[in-house]
């Protein structure tokens, strides 16, 4: 996070942490969003864009299926056995590995694309990370310069946080 300190807000929540996300967000600051359970009100409101990881997993399976009809046409033209009359590089044969083959590079695309995006794995401490936040509470985390910490504060307190901290952002 950018900024040279972090203001942590702890929420029991999550109408509070909407609203908090929601002031920050129109602040233009930089925010990291900590959550017990998965949810989507929270992915709608901190992240309106869609993900490019699809665009990725398309590419990924053009690639596969053009790898998987070179390869067996490329095998074919290489070593001919002609069967019942087909031609050497018959389209129909060659389906089933096109297909297998899209499956897999489409897989391992989106498997290193989820990797990249969601910064996984992350050697580095998560700055402001809280246990509490993997239990029962929400957490919004806020980067800012010494010059916003009370306002941010304020922010925080006003959406209805139990508890604001500041911390050491480096």
């Amino acid at each position: 996070m950018r900024g040279s300190l972090v203001v942590v807000g702890v929420f029991s929540y999550l109408d509070d942490a909407l609203k908090a996300i929601t002031k920050v967000k129109d602040s233009n600051l930089d925010f990291r969003v900590y959550s017990p359970t998965p949810r989507h009100e929270i992915e709608e409101i901190a992240f309106p864009q869609k993900s490019p990881v699809r665009f990725i997993t398309w590419a990924g399976g053009i690639t596969g299926l053009t790898a998987g009809f070179t390869l067996a046409i490329w095998c074919s033209m290489d070593y001919p056995m002609r069967v019942s009359a087909k031609d050497i590089a018959s389209i129909p044969g060659f389906f089933v590995i096109g297909y297998e083959c899209m499956i897999l590079f489409a897989a391992l695309a989106t498997m290193g694309a989820l990797l990249h995006f969601c910064r996984i794995p992350n050697i580095f401490r998560k700055v402001g990370f809280d246990p509490r936040f993997t239990e029962d509470k929400f957490g919004v985390v806020v980067g800012c310069e010494r010059n916003d910490v009370e306002r941010v504060k304020a922010q925080l307190s006003q959406a209805g946080a139990d508890e604001v901290d500041v911390r050491d952002g480096l």
